[in-house]
């Protein structure tokens, strides 16, 4: 059962980490934020092309997917 648990936790983890919140954030703004800039999916990048308001969502995106990632472990 506990090898049911930790593969579950881990099989969560890794699918929260495959959503790209840059991304998303740069999908809203109509643009691919990694043909600009250093051509990095990040909040720096997005801070730099897509200004301090898709930076913050960028951010506030990857944060919250380390609670869930947390939240899901914490739960099964």
């Amino acid at each position: 059962m506990i090898y049911f648990k930790l593969a579950a936790a881990a099989l969560t983890g890794y699918l929260l980490g495959c959503f790209n919140s840059s991304l998303l954030v740069g999908k809203a703004y109509s643009d691919d934020i990694r043909k600009h800039g250093s051509g990095n999916a990040g909040t720096t990048n997005a801070l730099r092309t897509l200004g301090k308001k898709a930076a913050v969502l960028v951010l506030l995106g990857d944060a919250l997917k380390g609670i869930l990632a947390y939240l899901a472990g914490y739960i099964i």
